[in-house]
């Protein structure tokens, strides 16, 4: 016997391939040739380098690579890849399209608008789709109030100037109120009460069921005439609904005294904001949606211009209300008029036992309390009505060419 195993004769398959076992023993494979195409594998002499190979018949063997238990071949899904891949390819595009699309460059007044009309009728953070980012802060805090007087029935704004419920509004409309509640989600009337009002700045506090978040009130003292402003206003929209409307506009007037009625006296600021449909206690924002101003009782019929109630009155008279229910505030005694030019308040006499006695002089020409500018006598007043008596001012004072700072302590109005 050979040591060298037998070779098999060419052609024939050797027992790494299934050969070595007689033809009817069990152990021998499927006798016969089976159609590689009927097969799950195919041998290497039946695929060429590139992949094709001929077949039984000779049909061909493909150009596509052997798979083992490779699924049945469906004409619908080449076509169904095609159409994924086309829609992949579009909507990829879409979103290059967005990403690199310039942001709008549309001036402010293209925001003024409404909610949608099918808005639920309430004043509490309800849809703004219209309304400039920056106002909407500001537009969460404000409720529609309703007295009951013996006039009728008035609507008011709050805007929450504290937490736990507390908004402020103009105080002159609710003059002998029997009854007021606030316009609550889903139109419902919840029953408020007044806190505290104080005639002299016409500023009131009402007490609200809800906690409202409290408004980002600024500082109105960076005011100048041409400075852009929101007027922020409750509008119907639809039957049984309100939305939050805002008017863009800008400052026409800073510190000018109001006219008439309980406020009269007080410092103004004035907007061309404010010919839209408003309702007193309005907030007026600046164009980074600080509140600055509220709407003093607007009068349709006149023709004045609307004025609104500066922040820092308004903001130092609540915290007075909602600490003591009055407002007891210092006293420079001193009179005067305007300087020309929004310049300041010009003294004219000093009282001669006032705190100013010795200290201030006529001629002079106060310019700034504690910092805060002062362009009218008007504006004097408001800045020193939120000062309690015994409070140590510093004074900024013009005399001629020369600027010098006076340090005044106010006492009790007499």
């Amino acid at each position: 016997m050979s040591d060298t195993p037998e070779q098999p004769d060419e052609g024939e398959p050797g027992p790494e391939e299934g050969g070595g076992a007689g033809p009817d023993e069990p152990e021998s494979p499927l006798r016969g040739w089976i159609d590689p195409d009927d097969r799950l594998w195919r041998h290497p002499s039946e695929v060429t380098a590139g992949g094709a190979g001929p077949g039984p018949a000779g049909k061909a063997g493909g150009d596509r690579p052997v798979l083992l238990n490779a699924p049945p071949r469906r004409a619908y899904r080449s076509t169904a890849m095609v159409l994924i891949g086309v829609a992949a390819v579009v909507a990829a595009a879409a979103w290059v399209v967005v990403l690199l699309s310039p942001a709008s460059q549309k001036p402010l007044s293209s925001a003024t608008g409404g909610t949608v009309a099918g808005a639920p009728l309430t004043t509490l953070a309800g849809p703004e789709n219209a309304v400039p980012a920056a106002a909407q802060a500001a537009g969460r805090s404000m409720v529609e109030l309703r007295a009951t007087t013996a006039h009728g029935t008035v609507v008011l704004i709050g805007v929450a100037v504290a937490e736990g419920g507390i908004v402020v509004t103009t105080a002159d409309l609710l003059g002998g109120v029997r009854r007021i509640v606030m316009v609550g989600p889903g139109g419902k009337l919840e029953p408020a009460s007044i806190v505290a009002k104080d005639a002299t700045s016409d500023v009131a506090l009402v007490d609200v069921p809800v906690d409202v978040p409290v408004a980002p009130f600024a500082n109105d003292t960076g005011l100048n005439g041409g400075s852009p402003d929101l007027l922020l206003s409750f509008v119907p929209a639809g039957t049984g609904s309100l939305a939050l409307h805002c008017t863009p506009g800008a400052v026409t007037g800073v510190g000018t005294a109001i006219a008439g009625g309980p406020a009269g006296g007080m410092p103004a600021i004035t907007s061309s904001a404010a010919t839209a449909t408003v309702a007193a206690g309005d907030p007026l924002l600046d164009s980074s949606g600080g509140v600055v101003g509220i709407l003093y009782d607007p009068d349709p019929g006149t023709s004045s211009p609307v004025a609104f109630l500066p922040s820092d009155l308004v903001v130092g008279v609540a915290d007075d209300l909602r600490s003591s229910n009055r407002v007891v505030h210092g006293w420079l005694g001193v009179s005067g008029t305007d300087a020309p030019n929004g310049g300041g308040a010009t003294v004219e006499s000093v009282q001669a036992k006032g705190p100013a006695a010795g200290r201030l002089q006529s001629g002079q020409v106060i310019v700034a309390v504690n910092a805060l500018p002062v362009h009218t006598m008007a504006e004097l007043r408001s800045r020193l009505y939120v000062l309690a008596p015994g409070a140590a001012i510093a004074l900024s004072v013009q005399q001629g060419s020369d600027t010098k700072v006076v340090d005044v302590t106010l006492s009790a109005s007499s």
